[in-house]
């Protein structure tokens, strides 16, 4: 029985922000991933013109995952480790635009959880799920899979295009086509501007050699599966050409998934903080998501802008 692929979803999808997070070092994660999913996230959610708005909570790199090859590094410093993503998607450039022209009242709040923001883009379709069978669209915490967020770095003697053929060609399809395989998608990064100006108390640096150029989105049903699919046909018959393209392979387990924006609206978790959201959903209280609870908690705003 064929499995169901909900990665449709997303097919309109023109431009994507992919936001690499580290937190402030005097916090405790706790404080970091409270702050940012209660008090950051729904007021970023309320910006106009985003489409779809997730954040990513991540435990530190995972470097035993993947079957080691010779050449690639799968290790990084203390310093290039990332405590969560926030990824934006826009269905449109006017759209992009609109978010852009009102994002600056972000930046002085992310000096109270974020001591590094590293942003990248994807345009022209260079970001896409190539297989989604998990149902919930708009999840909020953790969901009963394994899902992996990975960040890849090409070898310096390849081109991006040459980079980039082959993450489509020849790696996304040994992932997507396998049954045991229930998400993938993939992102080809543009390279990072740093020209974008700091926030106060955070830096948008990324050294040209620290960058990435690719990450992609892999979830299993459990272990037994994700082991099946690493010592499968699929996956170790482009394994051998990683380090002719692959210099570098970040993995980053997630322990959980916020969508604060689904469809150009608020989620749940935007309208009344992820936390809320968690355990309204959890207790069932389906009472608390009926139209005249929402305007009275959102004293009726509605200026929410549908796409």
């Amino acid at each position: 029985m064929a499995k169901v692929n909900y990665s449709a979803d997303d097919q309109d999808v023109t431009t994507i922000l992919y936001i690499l997070l580290k937190k402030r070092e005097e916090i405790d994660w706790q404080t970091f991933y409270s702050y940012w999913k209660n008090v950051h996230g729904p007021v970023s959610a309320r910006l106009p013109g985003q489409y779809q708005y997730w954040q990513y909570h991540l435990t530190h790199n995972w470097d035993n995952i993947w079957p080691s090859i010779d050449g690639v590094e799968y290790k990084i410093s203390e310093e290039e480790q990332l405590d969560g993503i926030a990824e934006l998607t826009f269905v449109s450039e006017e759209n992009f635009k609109t978010w852009i022209n009102t994002a600056a009242i972000l930046d002085s709040d992310q000096q109270n959880f974020v001591s590094k923001a590293v942003m990248y883009i994807t345009t022209h379709g260079n970001s896409k799920t190539y297989v989604n069978s998990i149902e919930n669209s708009s999840q909020i915490g953790k969901i009963d899979v394994i899902k992996f967020h990975v960040m890849v770095k090409k070898t310096n003697a390849i081109t991006v295009d040459e980079f980039r053929k082959y993450m489509v060609d020849t790696f996304a399809e040994s992932f997507w086509k396998s049954d045991l395989v229930l998400k993938f998608r993939l992102h080809l990064l543009e390279e990072h501007d740093n020209s974008l100006p700091p926030a106060p108390g955070v830096s948008h640096y990324e050294p040209i050699e620290k960058q990435y150029q690719a990450a992609f989105e892999i979830a299993f049903k459990n272990s037994i599966d994700m082991e099946t699919f690493l010592n499968s046909e699929a996956y170790t018959s482009v394994v051998k050409d990683h380090r002719k393209y692959i210099k570098q392979f970040v993995t980053f387990l997630e322990q959980g998934t916020y969508t604060f924006v689904d469809n150009g609206k608020l989620t749940l978790a935007g309208q009344r903080t992820s936390t809320v959201a968690e355990l309204i959903t959890n207790l069932g209280a389906t009472n608390q998501t009926q139209d005249k609870i929402l305007n009275l908690m959102l004293d009726n705003d509605k200026s929410r802008l549908v796409i």
